[in-house]
């Protein structure tokens, strides 16, 4: 006899066949890769390479501290960058991080099998975090692999203490979720007295790992920013929580929407303390650092996704490893959890209407450019273009161009002498802030008598009148970044002009 379908198969866990996660797994891998492969990499992916390429590692935190970010991700990139690879090897490196962090998701998370995949086809896992490269995926793969040691961090300590160590050292997310681990592990150690011997060694790994990131990003002496430092923003957190769920929807109605998510969520895990830090804590700490320092974009609102998604884990294999006995105790855990099957399915939704966004930018950037950067270098490096003087401006969005012309420098007209990677200091905001007719001038004396040629990336009025030729703009459309779309010019004459634009 046939059996009937449960219902509760949408939001119960299921245990995870390895059938079940090498598909998953590949499918996941074979639809980012194939986004991947057509993608064009932008400034903040092509940064972290220059870095990883043409950084000086043994000043490395005189860098760090302006780009506000620890080093581990450049430290594993570098190698690729510094054997001469070519910048889509990071592609393939990141892919294969953002693939393990959804295998252990598969294998080891307590939820459907429904919500598994919703996840993994999410807009967050399926796009931000594995198609476009930083330093994301690997924050995420740490932090789900401590969600799945966590039932054994009493048996494996310094395992736990090795990973959060790392895991603080990954970016600003890293450390929050990092930091709220520490603390409950440390915390279950004192009240049970047992911080000693590899508890005591892993609590110093851990506190060493907050230590080291924090000299990696306190603010220098030259701070980057410019005028007041903290400007805080009141739409920040709403706008926060309701990307995290929704990306791309409607402000007021995401906002709604995710409000009631994390109430059901939270009630839902209100028995398991451990749950309940890991969701406030790391959502405060980004809440704060978001609201004051830097918004960002959607990248930063995903990890209040990951937050709850680690609550509900932590809280589901308490659950499935300590389930209650008596009679009266599963009365009162039924009633008390009465909201969790409610919340895994709003959740459930909420991913599902996250993957319809993932699939429009997976067609988006199939058939059209995230940025101008590959076109505007594949013309420079066909038409050997890059054999003379490329003179840039603005700095940071020219700077995308440089992963794909290896042997290339630009000279950044702002700075005003030749570079790759951002410094990320007072001098470099200063450079952002010289106007183009500027640029174009300090370009023009620096070159005087030489071949060269001036990049842009944006369009000179009337061109000819300025002493110069086009010689290429960009023809496929920009979807995303559109402050990444290039014009680059020739001077027809190599002498100085007169202050109306003509030759002398």
């Amino acid at each position: 006899m046939k059996a009937h379908w449960d219902p509760r198969q949408l939001t119960e866990p299921v245990p995870a066949s390895r059938r079940f996660v090498v598909c998953i797994t590949s499918a996941y891998l074979l639809i980012a890769g194939f986004v991947a492969w057509h993608h064009e990499m932008w400034r903040d992916e092509a940064d972290g390479w220059l870095f990883a390429r043409d950084g000086n590692f043994l000043r490395i935190v005189d860098w760090s501290r302006h780009a506000g970010t620890p080093t581990l991700w450049y430290f594993l990139v570098a190698p690729l960058a510094r054997i001469g690879l070519p910048a889509q090897c990071q592609q393939i490196l990141h892919l294969a991080i953002a693939g393990a962090a959804v295998a252990v998701l598969l294998a080891c998370a307590p939820f459907s099998r429904l919500t598994k995949i919703l996840i993994a086809a999410s807009y967050f896992f399926s796009y931000e975090y594995s198609v476009i490269v930083r330093s994301y995926a690997l924050a995420i793969l740490l932090a789900f692999t401590i969600a799945a040691l966590w039932p054994s961090r009493r048996d494996r300590p310094l395992t736990i203490g090795f990973v959060l160590f790392l895991l603080f050292n990954v970016n600003a997310q890293g450390f929050a979720f990092a930091a709220a681990f520490s603390v409950l592990f440390a915390a279950e150690a004192l009240s049970e007295q047992t911080l000693r011997g590899r508890r005591a060694i892993a609590v110093l790994a851990m506190t060493c790992g907050a230590l080291i990131s924090w000299l990696q990003v306190r603010t220098p002496p030259d701070p980057a920013r410019q005028g007041p430092l903290y400007l805080f923003n009141a739409d920040a957190f709403s706008w926060l929580i309701g990307n995290a769920w929704f990306p791309g929807a409607s402000y007021g109605v995401a906002a709604f929407l995710c409000g009631l998510i994390i109430l059901l969520a939270v009630t839902a895990v209100l028995r398991s303390r451990d749950a309940v830090f890991l969701l406030w804590i790391p959502i405060a700490l980004l809440g704060v650092l978001h609201s004051w320092v830097w918004l960002g974009g959607l990248r930063h609102a995903g990890f209040f996704l990951i937050a709850a998604l680690l609550a509900l884990w932590i809280d589901g294999t308490r659950r499935m490893n300590s389930p209650p006995t008596r009679t009266g105790e599963v009365k009162k855990v039924r009633l008390q959890e009465g909201a969790r099957p409610a919340a895994a399915l709003l959740l459930n939704a909420a991913l599902l209407f996250s993957t319809t966004t993932a699939i429009r930018y997976w067609i988006a950037d199939s058939q059209a450019s995230f940025s101008g950067a590959r076109e505007m270098a594949s013309f420079i490096r066909s038409h050997h273009i890059d054999r003379d003087p490329i003179a840039a401006h603005n700095l940071t969005q020219c700077e995308a161009l440089l992963p794909y012309l290896p042997a290339t420098a630009f000279w950044y007209a702002g700075l005003q002498h030749e570079g790759t990677y951002m410094t990320w200091d007072a001098a470099m905001e200063r450079a952002l802030d010289v106007p183009y007719p500027v640029a174009e001038a300090r370009s023009r004396t620096h070159f005087l008598g030489k071949r060269w040629t001036l990049l842009l990336n944006v369009e000179m009025p009337a061109p000819e009148t300025h002493g110069y030729r086009l010689l290429f703009a960009n023809q496929i459309p920009v979807f995303e970044k559109r402050d990444e779309r290039y014009w680059l010019y020739q001077p027809l004459h190599l002498g100085p002009m007169t202050s109306g634009g003509r030759v002398r």
